[in-house]
């Protein structure tokens, strides 16, 4: 009787620590899914602005001269490595009329469109990416804009001797470096280009947010374009192209690093995060399908188990439960008698979880999986609620 009454405690604290995990969870995903205050955001883009603004007004020393000298230098690498072709393109562009113009305004104003259509497409219809895709598009900017500052170069088109052609200019192109609206704004700001970045950023977070196979596809040609665009009509090199793309790629893995993770809790009964940056909690949450047939594993709860069990040792008991709308949580009971799970779209979601992931055994809430647990004494007091904190 006395093992069974054991048994039977335990158990109840098993199931109390899935119910304070998955309240945990539920309103973690619920704040996420919460839109911020717009204003926040308009705040947060005039701040970005204003840095932009700053650093371009306070220029180091010989600031023009070390940006003609860097963009100099930029096309002589290229020259070194057979891939400057900038003012072939260049050339070609300028003699193509109608061709030209349309060049000149898809240069001025696409990026920013582009942009635009993508936060508020974000922020109204996948509000649980917006936070993701808002943070990647501020470090991007973060990171150009000290670039511009510590290290400034001219584009193609502002090398004297150079041979090229200031089509965006020449054409008299509206909002652009050819109208007096635009006259003080920095034009020494050629690396990184944040044409191509802004595009890119776009087309990643349509892509992550699960836009519609089309508007994706219409991304993608976006950034080819653009990247054609800038180079031919005299804005920026290639290298500019290739250090937009790297500004956004590490924007996305400072988004990922810091967007959390799986919540555990250690035999000890503190909380702690399952390496974010392979198991983001957003990946690892899929909403409930109407799809008869089970939703496939994705990376994240992959990289959510395997980290797991490389924490806490193997063999890993793994139990499925099913928590109604959510899906399915698959409790996991480290060597160690730590507790985590990872939740998924549906039971047979799970399964096929359990079977993938080497040193992880299916068990039941029997004698045997809860003498396994191990519950720490601040996990204790956190089951027992606040009266039991008095």
């Amino acid at each position: 009787m006395g093992a069974t009454s054991s048994d039977a405690w335990y158990t109840g604290c098993v199931l109390t620590t899935g119910s304070v995990t998955s309240t945990t969870r539920d309103s973690t995903d619920r704040r996420r899914r919460r839109r911020p205050r717009w204003w926040v955001e308009i705040l947060l883009g005039l701040l970005l602005f204003g840095l932009y603004a700053l650093l371009g007004g306070l220029p180091l020393p010989g600031h023009e001269r070390r940006a003609v000298a860097n963009g100099e230098d930029i096309l002589a690498l290229e020259a070194v490595l057979h891939t400057d072709f900038e003012r072939s393109v260049n050339h070609w562009l300028a003699d193509r009329g109608w061709l030209t113009i349309v060049a000149n305004y898809e240069y001025a104003f696409s990026y920013l469109a582009v942009t635009l259509i993508t936060l508020v497409w974000l922020y109204r219809r996948r509000p649980h990416h917006y936070g993701w895709g808002r943070n990647v598009f501020v470090v991007v900017n973060v990171l150009a804009i000290l670039c511009f500052w510590l290290y400034p170069v001219a584009p193609p088109r502002l090398l004297p001797e150079a041979g090229f052609l200031d089509t965006v200019r020449l054409g008299g192109t509206w909002g652009s470096w050819g109208s007096p609206m635009l006259d003080g704004a920095n034009q020494l700001a050629a690396m990184p280009s944040l044409h191509l970045g802004w595009a890119l950023w776009a087309s990643v977070a349509l892509g992550r947010g699960g836009a519609p196979r089309p508007a994706q596809v219409a991304s993608a040609v976006h950034v080819a374009v653009t990247f054609v665009v800038i180079v031919a009509t005299g804005n920026h090199y290639w290298l500019d192209a290739l250090g937009g793309a790297v500004v956004v790629g590490l924007g996305v893995l400072a988004a990922d690093a810091v967007g959390g993770g799986a919540v555990t809790w250690t035999a000890s009964g503190r909380r702690s995060l399952w390496r974010p940056r392979l198991a983001p909690y957003t990946d690892a949450v899929t909403e409930t399908t109407t799809n008869s047939a089970a939703p496939a594993v994705k990376s994240a709860q992959f990289a959510a188990a395997r980290a797991f069990v490389a924490d806490h040792g193997k063999p890993a008991k793994a139990v499925v439960q099913r928590i109604g709308r959510a899906g399915a949580r698959v409790v996991l009971v480290g060597d160690d008698g730590a507790l985590g799970d990872v939740v998924v779209p549906s039971v047979e979601t799970g399964e096929a979880l359990i079977e993938a992931v080497d040193g992880v055994e299916a068990a039941e809430w029997d004698a045997e999986t809860v003498s396994a647990t191990v519950i720490g004494p601040e996990h204790r007091r956190r089951m027992a609620g606040p009266r039991a904190r008095r």
